[in-house]
This record gives structure tokens, sequence and C-alpha cells, in this order.
């Protein structure tokens, strides 16, 4: 009563009843949660193969094991497949068409006064075969856009593979640089407990007040918090990496180290690196093949108003009761001319040609966005390049400094804040340095992928 006084019924009411059943399980009201039938999922990963476990996994292995267990690059693999088979059907456009119909049919009927002809059996099996001549052009413009589509989709696969790299990459770097982060906030907590000792027995010994071991507690407090944090970190850091490599979340992962003191290095300059881009980027590729099919389309649309020529030829057998089979044979040459069809054809070729504006104006996009992107990473590598060095001289002079500050104050020639301050001095460059030179090869990676130059490891998987 109160669904019809608001004017609502159930499913069932406005749709005529449901005699299949399609409305059972339906809430007669929306805004419902609805059960829905149990989905199986397969595993979202894989596991770590055995000749590999315990062992320090390079990149390269890392790398293998993402493109084997990735499903993005399966995807892609089977749209090019499915891109292929369209290519196919395209060309089959050049081939002859053969069909053979076998009509059987039985009939009875009677006279005008009533008497019954007696039944007749009629067999009628029918081959006909059509061929297309020509259409002025209209069939290679539809073969040449399906091979640009599939062009297209070879250069998506590959942009899909270095991509895959390209995360395992940022993945891969970004755990050994927190890591290293650890690392240099467990050394900064094992120097503010020996701080804290020195306060504690300087205060023992009456040469130092309360405020400077509570001091050396908060810097304790403040090294446990940060290292603390880092290994929530590194954990979260871990578990992506297992994700982008296809390895259930949770694997712990031993890696082969990075020399942090020894960044990699790039001779060649921006201007060349873009050009390098506009030739090897596969997203770019792509989109030029894009470009591509929109011309071949565009050309297909205009000759679809242009005469054709069909060539045709039928064979037909005859059978019924029991007369004599007899045949039938046809041979054709069609001439099709289009006349009108409604301005179809107009609105078609419209059409294409806003497709092929709007693929060249995709392109334009693509060129500069490839281009920024080489820019800015090119750039951001140098950055991180550069800064190294003088985060290595800050790490070097305030691991000197504190030396000298710890002297200082075991004789009380400093203060327990002095010492905190150099302590402090010396994990930001330890911080400093880690950050560059990660950032040096991440940005490095982000710079391949831009330009297009990341490739599957040869044999990574076979590698002990």
């Amino acid at each position: 009563m109160l669904l019809a006084g608001l004017g609502l019924a159930s499913p069932s009411a406005y749709a005529g009843g449901d005699p299949l059943g399609v409305y059972e399980g339906l809430n007669n009201t929306s805004g419902r949660l609805i059960q829905a039938p149990a989905q199986p999922l397969s595993p979202l990963g894989t596991q770590l193969p055995s000749a590999w476990r315990g062992r320090a996994l390079t990149l390269a292995q890392l790398s293998a094991l993402a493109l084997r267990n990735n499903p993005s690059t399966r995807a892609a693999w089977e749209k090019l497949r499915a891109q292929a088979a369209v290519l196919g059907q395209a060309k089959s456009a050049w081939w002859p068409t053969l069909d053979l119909s076998l009509p059987l049919a039985r009939s009875q009927s009677t006279t005008a006064s009533g008497a019954n002809v007696p039944p007749q059996n009629t067999l009628r099996p029918n081959l006909t075969l059509s061929w297309l001549v020509w259409d002025f052009g209209q069939t290679k413009a539809s073969v040449d856009a399906s091979q640009a589509q599939f062009n297209a989709a070879i250069f998506t696969q590959n942009a899909s593979v270095q991509s895959v790299l390209s995360g395992v990459q940022q993945a891969y770097y970004q755990l050994l640089g927190d890591r290293a982060l650890v690392q240099s906030y467990t050394e900064a907590l094992a120097s503010s407990k020996a701080a804290l000792q020195a306060a504690e027995a300087k205060r023992r010994a009456g040469q130092a007040t309360i405020a400077d071991v509570y001091q050396a507690r908060a810097s304790v407090a403040s090294a446990q918090a940060a290292l603390a944090a880092g290994k929530q970190t590194v954990a979260s850091d871990e578990g992506t990496l297992a994700s982008v490599v296809g390895l259930p979340l949770g694997t712990k992962l031993q890696l082969v180290p990075l020399d942090l003191g020894m960044p990699p290095k790039l001779r060649a300059s921006v201007q060349a690196l873009m050009q390098q881009a506009l030739r090897a980027n596969p997203t770019l590729q792509s989109t030029r093949s894009q470009v591509d099919a929109a011309r071949a389309d565009l050309r297909a649309a205009q000759r679809s108003a242009l005469p054709s020529i069909t060539f045709g030829a039928t064979q037909t057998w005859r059978a019924q009761n029991e007369q004599s089979p007899s045949r039938q044979y046809s041979l054709a040459l069609t001439l099709s001319v289009p006349l009108f069809s409604g301005f179809k054809r107009h609105y078609e070729e419209a059409q294409a040609r806003a497709s092929l504006a709007e693929a060249k104006a995709n392109l334009r996009v693509g060129v500069q966005s490839t281009q920024l992107s080489v820019w800015q990473d090119y750039y951001a590598f140098r950055s991180a390049t550069a800064a190294l060095p003088s985060a290595r001289a800050q790490l070097d002079n305030a691991l000197k400094a504190l030396d000298a500050v710890q002297a200082q104050y075991k004789v009380g020639l400093a203060t327990m804040q002095d010492l905190l301050s150099a302590q402090a001095t010396v994990t930001s460059a330890r911080v400093a340095v880690t950050r560059d030179a990660i950032d040096s090869y991440q940005a490095l990676a982000n710079l391949s992928a831009a330009i297009g130059t990341l490739t599957p490891p040869e044999g990574a998987m076979n590698a002990q």
C-alpha cells in the first residue's frame, strides 16, 4: 500500500511479469544493497621462485618477475592479439566468399474439390560464390586503417611493458632508499642514547643539571619516533614492490644494495634526449599510428560513394520426390553505384575528418607532454646529482664537528644543546646524502621511461 501510494511498484509489476525469473533476488525498491552471487577470485600474486628464496635479488630479476606476473602486460598482449584478428578480418575482404545452403522442404496441399495431393519432398542445395573485384581503393583504405591500429596496439603493448619496468624501478629504489634512511635513524638513535648516558654520568658527578638529562631524553624519544615511522614506511614500500612484481603482499624481499656513493652518470644533452624520445617513446608512436589510422579511415569514407564491381556465381541442384534432379548455374558481374543514402556518407566523411583532426591534435599534445617529461626528468636528475657532492661534504664535516663537540662536552666546554644540535646535523646530512642518491636513480628511471628506452632484462629469470 505504501509503495502504491508513493507511485512505486516492484520490477515485475511494471515489466509485464517475470516469466523467466530474471528479477528474482532483486529488492522491490531502489536504494538497498543487493546480495550478488559470490565470484571466486584467483590469487593476486604468485610465489617467489624457489631458487631465489633467501637470496638477494637484483633489479633485473625483479623486473623479469614483474613482466611474467603483472596482469597489465597480459592484458596488453591479448589486446594486441585481438587487434591482429581485426587486421585479418579487414584483409579477408580481398578473398571470395563461398556459401552453401541446403533447404529441405516438405509440402502438402489439397485440390479445389478437397482431394489430397501427394506430399512433395524437395531438396535444393545452393552454392554461391561472391568476389569483390574492384571498389576504387575503399577496401585498401580499410586494410590500411586496421594495419595502423595494429601498429598502435604494438606500441601500446610496448608502453605497458615499459610502464611495468618503470614501476618496478621506482618501487625498488624507494625501498632501498627508505631502508638506508632507517639505518640512518638507527645510528641517530644510538648517538642520542650515548648522549643520554653521558648526560646522566655527568649529572651523577655533579657536572651537569637535570635539564641536560631531560634534553637528552627528548632527543632519544624523537629519534625513536623517527625510527618507528621509518620502519613503517619500509613495510609499506615492501608491499608496493611485492605488488608491482606480482608477489603476495607481505613477501620479504632481500635486495642487492646500491652503491649510494656512486650515482649514475648521464652525458647526453637534453636536446638530444628529447629528439630520441620523439623516435623511441612507445606511447608517442602509438599516437602517431592513430593518426595514420584516422587518415586511412578518411580515405575509406571518401571512397564509399564510388562504385564497386563484384563477381558472383551460383550453382543450384533441385531434387523433388522421385523425379530426376535438375541443376542450374549462373555467372554475374555486378556494378553497384551508390546514389543516395540519406546523407549518411556525408556525415561519415565529416566524422572521419574530425577524427583525423583530433588524432593530429592528440599527437601534438603527446609530443609536448613527452618533451616536457624528458626536460623535467633530465633536470631532476641533474639537480639530485649536483646536490650529492655537497651533501657528502656536509656529512663529512658534520661528523667531524660531532666528534669535536662530544669531546668538548666531556670536559665541560660544550652544552647538551650543542651536542644535540651536532647530532641532528649529522642525521640531517645522512638523510640528505641518501635522498639525493636515490633521487638521482629515480630521476634517471623516469627519464628512461619518458624517452622509451626501458627494455626487458635478458635471461634474468634464469639467473641463479
